[in-house]
């Protein structure tokens, strides 16, 4: 089975995987690897993209199946941002997020309980397993550019060994791509 990692970074990808109670595929084992070194949060079809541009053909169906095992087992969380696209990264520690409505960033913010359900509704006999919390405004480097009347929208993104530039003021709404501060 070849995934043209380094061995000791396999073994640590097959070691969570089968803590977790799952089998260490070629798959899982891919999918959790692009998104642990995404090191913030990505679109399934952006998982997909940075597969392919390694070289690796999954199809969609296999990737979205296998991110639904990852978030079953909790290696994967689901970075609740609202309306729109579902944002992943890797399980680690429980927060929730802040979206910038100017350029559409998403920064994780820690939870102040740090497990869940961190809330608890006035809600009689029902039975809460998690809450999260959006917070949304200008992010701190929006409100530093406008503050010093600084420059272009547009912002810088890398993937690996490329790098792309978005106006996400083009696309009306947060871009097509969140990313960490």
């Amino acid at each position: 089975m070849s995934h043209n990692l380094p061995e000791e970074r396999m073994s640590q990808l097959v070691a969570r995987l089968r803590r977790a109670g799952l089998r260490a595929t070629r798959p899982r084992i891919l999918v959790l690897d692009v998104l642990d070194r995404a090191g913030g949060h990505l679109a399934a079809d952006e998982v997909l993209a940075r597969l392919r541009a390694r070289g690796f053909r999954l199809s969609r169906a296999t990737v979205y199946n296998v991110i639904h095992s990852l978030v079953s087992s909790g290696l994967v969380m689901i970075a609740d941002t609202g309306p729109g696209r579902m944002l992943l990264e890797p399980a680690r520690v429980w927060h929730h997020h802040f979206v910038c409505r100017e350029c559409g960033s998403v920064i994780d913010v820690p939870c102040v309980v740090g497990a869940k359900p961190c809330l608890q509704p006035d809600l009689p006999g029902a039975e809460v397993d998690e809450a999260q919390v959006i917070w949304r405004g200008r992010c701190p480097r929006c409100v530093m550019r406008s503050a010093t009347g600084g420059g272009s929208h547009a912002e810088t993104i890398s993937s690996g060994a490329s790098t792309t530039v978005i106006d996400r003021r083009a696309f009306g709404r947060p871009g097509p791509m969140a990313e960490r501060h």
